[in-house]
């Protein structure tokens, strides 16, 4: 009997069409492995730069590891220990999923006078 194992490629919170970069409006998600240094509630902002080249665990109690990128919060946010308000924060890339793209079409300008 023969056994073939299939390596299933690990899952990302928004798929391969997402692309990070400078001015790419974001969603933070909750991580349980975060402890108490999560977010509450679920926090909005806009990439304003990247981490990445920063010291591992410069800016954070906890070493951040891969992607990491530098987010500007629409309004100033609170961990769950208490600590903020917060400004802005570096986020690990796998944290993130960029908000929906805003349809600007004249259509949708139309759909709703037709309503």
């Amino acid at each position: 009997m023969t056994v073939v194992w299939w390596r299933r490629e690990k899952q990302t919170p928004g798929g391969e069409e997402e692309s990070f970069g400078v001015g790419v409006q974001v969603h933070v998600i909750d991580d349980e492995r975060q402890g108490p240094k999560g977010w509450v509630g679920d926090p909005t902002g806009v990439i304003v730069a990247s981490a990445s080249g920063i010291a591992h665990g410069a800016f954070e109690v906890e070493p951040l590891s891969g992607r990491v990128w530098t987010v500007a919060f629409d309004e100033p946010q609170y961990r769950v220990d208490g600590t903020g308000p917060v400004a802005r924060a570096n986020i690990p890339e796998y944290l993130l999923v960029t908000a929906p793209v805003a349809d600007t079409s004249e259509d949708v300008g139309e759909e709703a006078a037709d309503s």
